[in-house]
């Protein structure tokens, strides 16, 4: 197994059919221990208890630097190392750039990218000292390009993107990878906007027209690639794991006057 004995933190773990879910899932089968992050205690509960004993949950709201520090001190206490950091927590509030408001900006820069960068710091300290260790920031194809109607988020995500090349240079000396995977994935928040907007069903269509949605289980494997040690030569790289669908200059749809 590819994870023995290793000790991983999963942000955005709880919910189900989601990323988060599924990377947790499959660290465990691979012999990690995985701490279930995620803002809805009950909804880590769930998660940890449906993967056995190797899971453990912690509520944490991720856009509180000071719920981060103590979620990765608490895993190192209980688990006397770090070795993994996924930092998956992703939402957005829809809107063109105009019409937002200072209060939808900030929550989700704050949710998207202060909390990736909380997570980093915070476990930069552990990995550093043990000289070695791996964090995968989840990012997006609307960090890479215009994204109308996702503005807030587009530029959230580009900034993980940053956010994990200057990581990767500045830490590498110290044994701690920094990566990226840009997912195209069916979770159930996804289809459910599919299924509930005419945005989403225009969206699904431009997306089908050229690719498809992958699972969250393929995502999944992507992240336990960079985790682990098959990608030891991997640093500060940029994955898109989208079916090929990023290799065409726009997908996401909306109207704009």
């Amino acid at each position: 197994m590819r994870l023995e004995s290793q000790t991983a933190i999963v942000t955005g773990a709880g919910g189900t059919g989601g990323i988060g879910e599924a990377i947790a899932r499959r660290f465990v089968s691979e012999g990690a221990r995985v701490v279930v992050c995620d803002i809805d205690a009950e909804k880590a509960r769930n998660v940890a208890a449906a993967l056995g004993p190797n899971a453990m949950p912690w509520m944490c709201d991720v856009s509180r630097s000071d719920q981060v520090e103590a979620m990765v001190a608490g895993t190192v206490r209980a688990f006397g190392r770090l070795a993994i950091l996924v930092n998956n927590v992703g939402f957005t509030v829809p809107g063109l750039l105009r019409e937002l408001t200072d209060e939808a900006w900030q929550h989700v820069v704050n949710g998207c990218l202060s909390s990736t960068f909380y997570g980093t710091r915070a476990a930069l300290k552990p990995m550093r000292e043990q000289k070695g260790g791996s964090i995968v920031n989840i990012s997006s194809a609307a960090g890479m390009g215009g994204a109308p109607g996702l503005g807030a988020y587009g530029a959230a995500k580009a900034g993980v993107i940053s956010l994990t090349r200057t990581a990767a240079v500045e830490n590498f000396k110290s044994g701690v990878r920094v990566n990226c995977v840009l997912p195209n994935a069916a979770t159930k928040a996804l289809t459910d906007w599919f299924d509930a907007t005419p945005a989403g069903r225009k969206t699904r269509a431009s997306i089908e027209a050229y690719s498809r949605c992958g699972s969250p289980d393929e995502i999944a494997a992507a992240v336990l690639f960079l985790a682990c040690t098959d990608s030891a030569y991997v640093n500060g790289a940029i994955l898109p794991v989208d079916g090929g669908l990023s290799s065409r200059v726009a997908c996401i749809d909306a109207e704009i006057e």
